[in-house]
């Protein structure tokens, strides 16, 4: 078979984004794609097929895969024409040829994505074909002119010279279709009844509420296992589990209700879980005496289900006055009124941004004090305590702990103490003097070495924010802040009004925590701010502001004056890191495209946190989540006896990562 001829183009984006932009349209695609191989076969076992889903920009791609390496011949290969997926993705073999194997799936209508080395030759190609390859930054698209085989390895050479010679075109990906949210409909029904109801709802008597998830465009990796829980206004919480399949709705859940007897309108929550993550709220408002039945979104994790997060150990849905807390299966209300919570003085810092050991242990002793009067405030009883110890143990990981915000309320999370202690005498676990200044120090474990807490102990271990991996997401979560391997990059904006010697010097710090060429630093106004970040350019957006500099208000003008125009930051999702407190303005720019907001929530001293900010920054820049950054930061604080790491809080997702 002879060589074949091809048209060479090139793209922005992933491997496996132009996969799913490309099929059913082209029903074989050669492609040499390592990292695409490694997250199609995940958990593949060998010598078997399986089914897989891979979330890309397009679309969710769902693969039948099979690694032909594993098999001695065709014949011994096992049949594929049950197992699922839209495209087959085969790894190429060196014994045998393949090309008999992709023609038979081509010809029963099933796309082939053949994973196969550089240099290669494969045959069986067409103009129904693409051969695909990686020349960083860009994927290198080639289509036949006609019937044969071809190597990648060719495909790149050619890229490669006309890139050299200046004649290199470009092909854009598709925009994504735009969809709505998937819908969670609730409707009110008379026991026993086949239908739901209209109009008003008669006082004191008995009905049903009824709850589905509805079908949705995104096929699921997988079935979902979930649980719906009901709770209105002056009645118990009712929970029930049911399954959302992988494909269409999921049946309906329903709840038996009394009305109360006074006519009025009668709220409450739905709440659809995953474990103990809350994936979607709503405000279930029953007319009794009067109206019609309203069921209003209030807060979502994820717009599809299809990017839910990985299991956490408790979940803390903040509404604002009150809170659902989730932990072990079990869910129930809270207040959260009560004082504020109160970091002590960062005065008396070193020049290395710490304290001797007798100021270290009296500022632990002054937040665990107010820490567990908070942890026994709000829950009360050992539950979040025992199931936070228990998944460290169990996974040898920090758990996992959301505290999810549909309103912005009063507690700092990072700062609750889950161990008993009160003012008086107590005594100080080992971890104290082990991970704090001058200590032994070493890698900090998923939870405390030493097995006794009992009495009034003070141990790091005992705040959540140093115990777990802590999130505070406002809406759905984002994994990626890019998923293309470009280079990490900062964007830095500076208040004119900081101190310059020191912006200087945390600019000079910060250059030898990340590479040097990744920064950008620029001195701006809030008005020239919008328009230094219209761009898809950076993966960190560094504020170095005073507090109160910058606004909502000042955003929401950069959209009125089309400076930043929805979508903004639909594919580069740019964390934001600040310096100061920005409550205000975390849910602004999340809902702008940003994928979360890590800053302090009290104010710190100008040239600590550039400090705090380079050790963030070096952590993110090597692919660390940016929960686990934030942790590994607070303890790298304490460390040196600063306990101010507990006044950071990650208003996203903890698995986020650059790349």
């Amino acid at each position: 078979m002879a060589p074949v001829e091809f048209t060479v183009t090139g793209g922005e984006g992933s491997p496996l984004d132009f996969v799913a932009a490309l099929t059913p349209a082209s029903s074989l695609v050669v492609i040499t794609d390592p990292a695409g191989w490694e997250q199609v076969s995940r958990g593949l076992a060998v010598g078997s097929a399986a089914s897989t889903a891979v979330t890309t920009q397009v679309r969710v791609l769902r693969f039948a895969v099979l690694d032909l390496r594993h098999f001695s011949s065709a014949s011994s290969l096992p049949p594929l024409s049950d197992v699922p997926g839209d495209v087959v993705a085969l790894h190429d073999t060196r014994s045998w040829d393949s090309a008999p194997v992709v023609a038979s799936l081509r010809a029963l209508g099933r796309p082939v994505v053949l994973f196969t080395a550089v240099h290669t030759w494969v045959s069986g190609v067409d103009t129904a074909s693409v051969v695909m390859g990686w020349s960083a930054p860009h994927v290198v698209l080639a289509a036949p002119r006609g019937s044969g085989e071809t190597r990648v390895e060719d495909v790149l050479w050619q890229f490669r010279e006309l890139e050299r010679l200046g004649r290199m075109t470009y092909t854009s990906l598709p925009a994504p279709p735009v969809v709505a949210d998937r819908a969670v409909t609730v409707m009110v029904a008379l026991p026993g009844a086949t239908e739901g109801i209209a109009g008003a709802l008669r006082p004191g008597a008995e009905y049903e509420v009824w709850a589905r998830v509805g079908a949705y465009p995104v096929v699921l990796p997988a079935d979902l296992e979930l649980r719906a829980v009901l709770s209105m206004s002056g009645r118990p919480g009712q929970s029930e589990s049911f399954v959302l399949p992988a494909e269409g709705p999921s049946s309906w859940v329903s709840f038996d209700v009394t009305t109360p007897y006074a006519a009025v309108p009668w709220t409450g929550e739905l709440v659809v879980y995953h474990g103990v993550v809350p994936v979607h709220v709503q405000q279930v408002v029953l007319p009794v005496g009067a109206g019609e039945p309203r069921s209003l979104p209030r807060w979502k994790l994820s717009r599809t289900f299809a990017d839910l997060p990985a299991a956490r150990a408790v979940s803390v849905l903040d509404l604002g006055d009150r809170a659902l807390v989730a932990a072990g299966g079990v869910t129930s209300w809270t207040s959260l009124a009560g004082p504020a919570l109160s970091l002590p003085s960062s005065s008396g810092l070193d020049p290395w941004y710490g304290k001797d050991f007798p100021a270290y242990c009296a500022d632990l002793a002054f937040l665990a004090r107010q820490g567990a009067a908070a942890y026994a405030r709000l829950f009360g009883q050992p539950g979040p305590a025992d199931a936070v110890r228990q998944a460290a143990r169990v996974t040898g990981r920090p758990a996992g702990v959301m505290v999810a915000s549909a309103a912005s309320g009063p507690v700092r999370w990072p700062m609750i103490y889950d161990l008993p202690f009160a003012d008086g005498p107590h005594r100080l676990c080992p971890s104290v003097g082990q991970f704090g200044p001058f200590g032994a120090g070493g890698e900090v474990p998923a939870h405390c070495p030493v097995p006794d807490h009992s009495g009034n102990v003070l141990c790091p271990f005992g705040f959540w924010g140093l115990s777990s991996v802590l999130e505070h997401p406002v809406g759905p979560l984002v994994q990626r802040i890019l998923p293309r391997p470009w280079p990490f990059e900062v964007a830095m904006a500076v208040d004119p009004g900081m101190d310059r010697s020191l912006t200087e010097r945390h600019v000079t710090e910060l250059m030898s925590q990340v590479p040097p060429e990744s920064v950008t630093s620029a001195y701006v106004s809030p008005s020239e701010l919008g328009r230094a970040l219209a761009d898809e350019v950076m993966d960190v957006v560094h504020l170095h502001f005073r507090e109160g500099f910058l606004d909502a208000e000042e955003i929401a003008r950069w959209h009125s004056e089309g400076v930043w125009p929805q979508p903004h930051w639909p594919v580069r999702k740019p964390l934001i890191v600040g310096t100061t407190p920005m409550n205000g303005l975390v849910r602004s720019f999340v809902e702008h495209g940003a994928s979360g907001v890590i800053s302090p929530e009290v104010a710190v001293p100008q040239d600590m946190a550039g400090w705090v900010t380079g050790l963030l920054l070096s952590r993110l820049a090597a692919g660390i989540s940016a929960g686990e950054a934030l942790r590994q930061v607070r303890w790298e604080m304490l460390s040196r006896g600063n306990v101010m790491g507990l006044a950071y809080a990650l208003h996203g997702s903890a698995d986020l990562r650059a790349r």
